[in-house]
């Protein structure tokens, strides 16, 4: 659970995914704040980027009103988008930035967008990113998460739980690699706690091609893929790793990314 949340918004934002799904995570007195930033040296702002923001924090007040849920707002101006969000983030004490786009990415070296990327790149906080599908509903009745037993993965795993004690749904983990004995290891100490959770669990191991073996099981109906961003620092100008960043793209389910510190 979170006590204190970011969420960079923009005039794209769907507020009412965004809203829905971390009150899966936010912690009963804990806070969400949502910042948009103009991308401008000079104050006063322009009439039109005010009104701009001004309807995105409407929406969201609404939705705050309607989810019981305290939201703070906040409108900044910076030279970028990104620095506009770090500063924020370091100024603050927030234990997560959060990110939802329903955006593909389509460059080889832009995942979410390149504003996005760069800031999980260089956040000093846990951040997520949340790729949902525009007009499908979110659900959490079948969960997907490979791991190979990182850090990342692992807070991914503890995430997914968390969403399926909340909805019923059940968590499968998956392990791709060639020995059937490394998987036991890094699985089976997250089975038996997920189980004792209370959560409906279960394992794969697969031999074969990571990517091709994830998306082969995401195509059996799962409702969310929950991955951890690359510790490789070899893969890191691709922010997810080469497996990853295929997930990402192809996956027929909404997916999440998870890069937490520490």
């Amino acid at each position: 659970m979170y006590s204190n949340i970011l969420i960079p918004i923009s005039k794209d934002s769907n507020m009412k995914v965004i809203v829905d799904f971390l009150n899966n995570f936010l912690s009963p007195d804990g806070r969400i704040t949502l910042l948009y930033v103009i991308t401008s040296d000079r104050l006063p702002i322009s009439a039109m980027e005010w009104r701009r923001a001004m309807k995105i924090v409407s929406e969201a007040h609404v939705l705050s009103i309607e989810r019981g849920l305290e939201i703070n707002y906040l409108v900044k101006n910076a030279p970028s988008v990104v620095q506009g969000i770090l500063k924020e983030a370091a100024e603050a004490k927030y234990d997560l930035i959060f990110f939802a786009s329903s955006t593909y990415g389509k460059r080889r070296d832009s995942i979410f967008g390149s504003k996005i990327d760069e800031v999980v790149r260089r956040a000093a906080v846990e951040t997520v990113v949340f790729r949902y599908i525009e007009e499908e509903p979110v659900k959490y009745g079948r969960i997907l998460v490979p791991t190979s037993g990182y850090k990342n993965a692992l807070r991914a795993v503890r995430m997914a739980e968390a969403l399926a004690a909340r909805s019923k749904g059940e968590i499968t983990i998956m392990y791709v690699g060639p020995k059937k004995s490394d998987a036991d290891k890094v699985l089976d100490p997250l089975l038996d706690d997920i189980k004792k959770k209370g959560v409906k669990a279960q394992k794969i191991f697969m031999k074969g091609s990571p990517a091709d073996m994830v998306l082969e099981e995401a195509g059996k109906g799962y409702d969310l893929m929950m991955i951890g961003a690359t510790e490789r620092p070899y893969y890191y100008q691709f922010l997810l790793g080469s497996t990853a960043d295929r997930l990402v793209r192809e996956a027929p389910c909404p997916v999440l990314m998870v890069k937490t510190v520490g």
